[in-house]
């Protein structure tokens, strides 16, 4: 009994936690702002409010280009030419527009399919981000490693392909790459 009142506690404190706004700027597609309390939907859309007491308006790509929470920026992006804008974080602006999504990690199982006796294998993972570009107005994912493709979307900057492929520079540490390539070759 006192684990399922413990896990109900649990259960309930962890959805009133998603539940709640936060702090933040939001901004509109005139470049206008209004500072006021935050919260994103799974739909891509976001809940503002200017005070807590006040009614919620909802918004989304077509009202907002995003919005800033604890100094973070969330911009819409357009990925392609047919779905509407996603939110991501905006990690490096410039010449090349460096976005990223924040995967949580866990644990996951691999299987071994169908006639096996063997257990599945549990996976435990860390958080990781995914990183993307926007580069001559393409949407391009990189991942969590810049490769050979990338470097290539990159060759009017020698400098920075050099220290990428001689281990100077790691290809891991993207936004340092991005940051270098919009500092030193992004006119």
């Amino acid at each position: 009994m006192k684990n399922i009142i413990l896990f109900t506690f649990f259960l309930l404190s962890s959805i009133s936690l998603k539940a709640q706004y936060q702090e933040g700027i939001i901004i509109f597609n005139n470049n206008t702002s209004k500072t006021g309390f935050i919260k994103t939907r799974a739909n891509d859309s976001v809940k503002f409010k200017e005070n807590e007491e006040d009614e919620t308006v909802v918004y989304d790509h077509k009202h907002i280009i995003g919005f800033d929470i604890d100094g973070l920026k969330y911009r819409y992006v357009r990925t392609n030419r047919t779905d509407p804008p996603s939110l991501y974080l905006e990690i490096e602006s410039g010449k090349i527009m460096l976005y990223g999504l924040y995967m949580q990690g866990g644990t996951s199982s691999i299987g071994f399919g169908p006639g096996t006796n063997l257990p599945p294998v549990y996976v435990d993972q860390e958080p990781y981000t995914i990183y993307f570009m926007v580069i001559d107005d393409r949407f391009v994912r990189i991942g969590t490693k810049l490769k050979k493709r990338h470097l290539k979307m990159l060759k009017d900057c020698p400098e920075l392909v050099s220290k990428l492929e001689d281990g100077k520079m790691k290809k891991k540490r993207i936004p340092e790459a991005i940051e270098f390539y919009n500092d030193n070759c992004g006119d």
